[in-house]
């Protein structure tokens, strides 16, 4: 699969390899965009770690699982602890990094889709390096290996562990790790989708564990807005592909297109059957 474009005076030669490129626009990006101090980074240097060790989320996702499934059996005849304390904590640390995180990915993706033909070129386009956008993708990246966290308070507190749980925190970090190399523009979605779901899932868990008590529904609706997120991440990559297909330009390197397929189908599947099972399950059982 090989893509290629004309744009004015620019061009874009075929993308079969891990090497990134970009396509210049007229368009220059608002003061918004200027970083602050920590949004301030070498692209190339996190592009080139990223790929020199694409094996280094599997390595990390064998401890994990090492971890979270020994300690699980450890607990078994153990009192669980609490944790209280240390899980509002955890939770509203990653509720704060994911609701900065959507702030300024919302404002890279709501610019380029008021656009002329905006949606389209947010999936398909790359323009000018946004420093902040960047950087958040990268943070995005590096945020899933301490996502992993989530799942140790789950064993030590004795909670039921389903596969949702660490197959979903195991693939995101070896999805995101893979194809963040590839600088594709639909990766702007992935994020502004996950920082969104989290500014919601994690000040929530955090509330909860604070000792509030909240309506089921919010759960419901949090639970909704994943399901959601998975469907529209299948949908704008299968619009790529046709439109790769159709003999159109699209950013798209072959092995992402396969990788975020297939994954976000199988978050898809899982989310909607834990659904079902969690708030309609119970009452058909009764």
């Amino acid at each position: 699969m090989a893509f290629s474009i004309m744009n004015g005076n620019s061009s874009i030669v075929s993308m079969n390899s891990t090497e990134n490129f970009l396509v210049p626009w007229e368009f220059e990006y608002p003061a918004q965009f200027t970083p602050f101090w920590f949004e301030k980074h070498d692209s190339d240097f996190w592009r080139n770690l990223f790929k020199d060790h694409d094996t280094f989320p599997f390595y990390v996702c064998a401890v994990y699982l090492t971890l979270v499934f020994g300690i699980q059996h450890f607990m078994k005849d153990r009192k669980p602890f609490q944790l209280r304390k240390p899980l509002a904590v955890w939770n509203f640390g990653l509720g704060i990094f994911s609701i900065l995180g959507f702030y300024r990915t919302y404002q890279e993706l709501i610019r380029i889709i008021s656009l002329p033909d905006g949606i389209h070129r947010s999936l398909c386009y790359r323009e000018m390096l946004n420093e902040p956008a960047s950087f958040w993708g990268i943070a995005f990246t590096l945020s899933k290996i301490v996502e992993l966290g989530d799942t140790l308070f789950i064993v030590l507190r004795k909670q039921p562990l389903v596969l949702l749980q660490w197959y979903h925190h195991c693939i995101t970090l070896c999805l995101a790790w893979k194809v963040l190399p590839f600088e594709e523009p639909i990766a702007r979605w992935y994020g502004f989708l996950n920082y969104g779901v989290h500014s919601l899932m994690y000040p929530y868990f955090g509330l909860r564990a604070s000792g509030f008590k909240i309506p089921n529904a919010i759960a419901m609706t949090i639970t909704c807005a994943q399901i959601l997120q998975m469907f529209i991440a299948v949908f704008v990559n299968f619009y790529t592909y046709y439109i790769v297909e159709s003999g159109g330009f699209c950013m798209r390197h072959p092995t992402s297109l396969v990788w975020s397929t297939g994954v976000y189908a199988s978050f898809f599947f899982l989310f909607v059957k834990f659904f079902i099972h969690r708030y309609f399950g119970k009452s058909k059982t009764e």
